[in-house]
């Protein structure tokens, strides 16, 4: 009867641990596959050099920006120069 008691108190305490290390490992194979698919994802926008082209425009863009300010400046102090000012 004692080892009735020991054992059902002991199956109480496993089954929770059990249920969690399955749960975990689960879960941990869901994101391992979903890492997998990411990566695929990466490597296809690397190769088609999307990021660099990306980061390029913004540099470019950045620099018409800058241009398109020293223009107006310039015009600004060639028209204060002409009306006197």
């Amino acid at each position: 009867m004692l080892w009735r008691a020991v054992d059902l108190s002991l199956i109480k305490i496993l089954i929770p641990v059990i249920v969690l290390l399955i749960s975990g490992l689960i879960v941990a194979v869901r994101l391992q596959s979903q890492v997998r698919e990411l990566q695929k994802d990466l490597d296809n926008l690397l190769k088609r050099d999307t990021y660099v082209s990306v980061v390029k425009l913004e540099a470019q863009q950045e620099q018409v920006e800058k241009n398109i300010s020293a223009l107006w400046t310039f015009a600004n102090s060639l028209r204060n120069k002409f009306n006197g000012h």
